[in-house]
């Protein structure tokens, strides 16, 4: 299982939301390049970055926060937030970033087809539901369908990774949805990874134990930047051994 620590950008600083509400803003650091220092020095092998000014506007309204933590860790980094354009996945793919994450434009048919037959496994699909609902342009719109039946229009095709996120549980500290996970887990012919909730050990315990195979990893925001757990903790007891870096 891997664990992804959390970098959401807003205004060029890291910053957490409450259930995607941007009147619900707290700021934890106006550097991003050294928060994601600190996280790849406890041991990360991952960083998940999301531009949240991006998944708002369809645009890249953090673009040089991302680059500046590219230059600046050798972890490899997944990104999302506003790419609704190929030239925009283009731009950031070739800044080095491993993995872009598509939520809005992955329900546009046309747009995501030929997003995976040029960039295949560095594409990930985001699927933000607010009671089994997908939503859409940074969780502000309805998207008027049930995570199920995108997930089963998915499965039809390459895609290999899937990230899950129950909007009412992110940045709530009160625990995952791990019961919408196992549903989404079992409707999925992607790897899966949980986003949303996760706040303490127990719960990183609770995940290691989920036994479908295409179950991913975690992605942990708000609970590391309250202080409630140390990330290197974490990876010690539950993420595979660290690769070298080369």
């Amino acid at each position: 299982m891997n664990i992804y620590p959390a970098i959401d950008l807003y205004q060029g600083k890291v910053v957490r939301l409450s259930r995607g509400d941007f009147q619900a803003e707290t700021v934890y650091s106006n550097d991003p390049a050294a928060q994601a220092r600190d996280w790849e020095n406890q041991g990360s092998q991952w960083i998940h970055v999301v531009d949240l000014e991006g998944a708002k506007t369809g645009e890249l309204r953090n673009f040089a926060s991302l680059v500046a933590i590219r230059k600046n860790v050798r972890c490899k980094i997944q990104f999302g937030g506003g790419l609704r354009d190929i030239k925009h996945v283009e731009c950031v793919l070739n800044e080095g970033i491993d993995r872009i994450v598509v939520g809005t434009k992955a329900l546009d048919d046309a747009f995501f087809t030929n997003l995976l037959d040029r960039f295949g496994s560095r594409v990930a699909v985001s699927l933000d539901t607010r009671e089994g609902r997908v939503q859409t342009e940074g969780w502000l719109k309805e998207s008027g369908q049930t995570i199920q039946r995108v997930l089963e229009k998915l499965n039809k095709s390459a895609l290999e990774t899937v990230i899950y996120t129950d909007i009412s549980k992110d940045g709530m500290l009160q625990g995952p949805n791990l019961e919408g996970l196992r549903k989404v887990l079992s409707w999925s012919r992607a790897k899966v990874i949980l986003s949303g909730g996760v706040s303490t050990l127990e719960d990183i315990e609770k995940c290691s134990q989920i036994s479908e195979k295409n179950f991913e990893g975690v992605i942990v925001g708000k609970a590391l930047y309250e202080k409630r757990f140390e990330l290197r903790t974490a990876l010690s007891h539950y993420a595979p051994p660290e690769n070298p870096v080369s």
